[in-house]
């Protein structure tokens, strides 16, 4: 294991704040859970972490199966809008957007707020072959991560709000600030308090 669940657990819940007050979406935000994740954990962690993006499917438990994807001719892929973020770091998969999943449209069950943090060893050989709660397969696209992370290259707000996630963070057992100011474009400080489902445990 890479971090502790309460690290995690942190992070998650940072990303998550600042996601919600930009009017954002939570479950559709793996973009910024998998940038601001993988950037805390390069800062605070020093690793080599790398936000990925493409096809993505997690066995959810109760024979349910969320897939970011599309059926193509040449099978699914993850490379147009049908896609999913995630973070790779020294040899583990991370998803900081994992305890969101139960917010996803079009989900059959209720999904647990878990940690997903995993060994890339343990990846299933296909997405067809995900039998038991918490197996996962990804298939990382070189193209559709350039695509969708240089959204963040589109405004200098994208890389403050990074550097506002990690200063926020803290890891445990440190004490983190339950609300920050963040600025909006008029100059005037607006409170962010901490927000985010507490983990009830790992996949």
């Amino acid at each position: 294991m890479l971090i502790k669940l309460k690290d995690y657990e942190r992070i998650y819940k940072v990303v998550n704040s600042i996601v919600k007050n930009e009017g954002a979406d939570p479950a559709v935000c793996c973009i910024f859970f998998s940038a601001y994740g993988s950037y805390i954990l390069s800062q605070h962690f020093k690793l080599n972490a790398q936000p990925k993006a493409g096809l993505a499917a997690y066995h959810v438990g109760n024979n349910d199966v969320v897939v970011f994807g599309e059926e193509t001719e040449r099978g699914l892929t993850g490379g147009n809008d049908a896609f999913h973020c995630w973070v790779e770091a020294d040899g583990w998969i991370l998803d900081f957007m994992a305890p969101a999943f139960s917010r996803l449209p079009n989900t059959r069950s209720s999904i647990p707020p878990k940690m997903f943090q995993k060994p890339l060893s343990a990846m299933a050989s296909s997405p067809l072959e995900l039998a038991t709660p918490g197996g996962f397969y990804v298939e990382a696209s070189p193209a559709s991560t350039a695509k969708h992370m240089s959204i963040l290259t589109q405004s200098m707000a994208y890389g403050d709000l990074a550097e506002i996630c990690s200063a926020w963070f803290k890891k445990a057992p440190k004490k983190m600030i339950q609300e920050i100011g963040i600025a909006d474009a008029s100059g005037n400080q607006n409170m962010v308090s901490l927000t985010g489902r507490n983990l009830v445990g790992a996949w």
